[in-house]
């Protein structure tokens, strides 16, 4: 089991903010992300559908393709603007 953890407004268009999903073959955080769908709401899955959100696996960031393992915590970070 993956434990999904999403932040601001990722967490409203899911309506939670935590999403557990089985790792079944899912090897790295890219097939997280195709793996979604039947977990999440479609609002959700077109906000991710770019990739631009920052992710983090076991508190620490990485990148789209990083691995994953059975009891990863994977937290979703919408792109964030500053001045």
């Amino acid at each position: 089991m993956i434990k999904v953890r999403l932040f601001a407004h990722l967490r409203e268009l899911a309506g939670t903010d935590t999403l557990e999903i089985p790792i079944g073959v899912m090897r790295t955080t890219g097939d997280l992300l195709d793996g979604l769908t039947p977990y999440a709401p479609s609002a959700l899955i077109e906000a991710l559908d770019d990739q631009s959100a920052m992710i983090s696996v076991d508190q620490r960031y990485a990148g789209w393709e990083a691995p994953l393992h059975d009891g990863a915590e994977v937290g979703i970070l919408p792109p964030v603007s500053g001045g």
